[in-house]
């Protein structure tokens, strides 16, 4: 851009902004486009903070289903320890006597 052009763009600014109707119809566009930009930050903050709630419904939801899994795997080492046969835990937890040694393998 020269600085004839800009001096071209100032002298343009003046002239629209001395005509009333023009600077009403400037400053009305200028409004509008403001509000767009808003409603799109507004729209990106939404679906962020959206996003962020499913990702930690689901961080939680995955966590528990671990933690009971482990817990599970527990139950069935420390049952095994004190004697009980892989039939009975297998029976106990309402499981096959594979799942029963696939988790003792763990």
């Amino acid at each position: 851009m020269t600085e004839q052009d800009i001096l071209e763009a100032l002298e343009e600014w003046q002239n629209l902004s001395v005509d009333p109707e023009n600077r009403y119809a400037y400053e009305m566009r200028l409004k509008w486009l403001l509000d767009q930009l808003s409603n799109i930050r507004g729209s990106r903050e939404e679906g962020r903070q959206e996003g962020l709630k499913e990702g930690l419904k689901k961080g939680l939801k995955e966590g528990l289903e671990q933690g009971r899994e482990e817990g599970k795997n527990e139950t069935i080492r420390k049952m095994v320890e004190k004697g009980m046969s892989i039939t009975d835990v297998a029976h106990i937890l309402d499981m096959t006597e594979e799942e029963v040694r696939e988790r003792l393998g763990d």
